[in-house]
């Protein structure tokens, strides 16, 4: 299996969104590779052909935005879409494939930011969220959300603050994910003490419960799940 992570983290220290290829890597089937794709250094394959799936990461970015290398990065989603290609969007992932089927006004600035371990509730069933209990955690870290599910999308999660925190296009192996099943106990202290710091948002979810609330499970079942479609 060849799995395609578009990296479009903006910090330096992101790059290569080392999380989310470690989680894809370690969830993965013996013998699949894993290659990691820079979009905002406009480093897009020319096409997603010869990819058996497609992960586009989080980034600092609005969903909103414009610029050259969004406009290239929705036409190869858009071609992922049209290739029958198995697609997962995490966070800001998540919000571009919403906002490509949908155009800008689907997302929008989040009434409530989440930042911190999020309970998740499952709202309808689906293959990518198979096997995992009726709530869960995850790690949270989004200023904006989607803030209605276009057309072809079903909503299958949400939380107390974000009504949409995944969803899928029926019979296709197309998902979003609002959280961030990649993070681990020291990437979200990281982000803690990072919030703290900036003083944003002034609510942070769970600090100090990494231990308690981190669950490697729920990373791997996302994955696995997605692989075996």
């Amino acid at each position: 299996m060849r799995i395609l992570i578009i990296d479009n983290t903006i910090d330096p220290e992101s790059w290569g969104s080392a999380d989310l290829r470690r989680l894809a890597q370690s969830s993965s089937a013996a013998g699949a590779t894993v290659t990691v794709r820079r979009a905002p250094q406009s480093d897009l394959p020319a096409s997603p052909r010869g990819y058996d799936r497609v992960v586009l990461s989080g980034s600092k970015t609005s969903a909103n935005e414009d610029a050259p290398w969004i406009d290239s990065l929705h036409r190869f989603v858009q071609t992922t879409l049209n290739e029958n290609i198995p697609y997962l969007g995490v966070c800001y992932g998540h919000q571009t494939l919403a906002r490509v089927l949908g155009g800008k006004a689907i997302c929008r600035p989040a009434e409530v930011p989440e930042f911190g371990w999020t309970k998740i509730e499952i709202v309808e069933d689906s293959r990518l969220l198979k096997g995992l209990p009726k709530t869960f955690y995850s790690f949270s870290s989004h200023f904006e959300e989607v803030g209605q599910v276009p057309s072809p999308l079903k909503s299958l999660a949400r939380s107390e603050a974000c009504a949409v925190q995944a969803f899928e296009i029926p019979g296709k192996a197309v998902f979003g994910i609002q959280f961030h099943p990649e993070k681990d106990i020291t990437s979200a202290e990281t982000i803690f003490a990072q919030r703290k710091k900036l003083g944003t948002p002034k609510i942070l979810l769970n600090p100090g419960k990494s231990k308690d609330l981190y669950d490697p499970q729920v990373g791997e079942r996302i994955f696995r799940n997605f692989y075996e479609l």
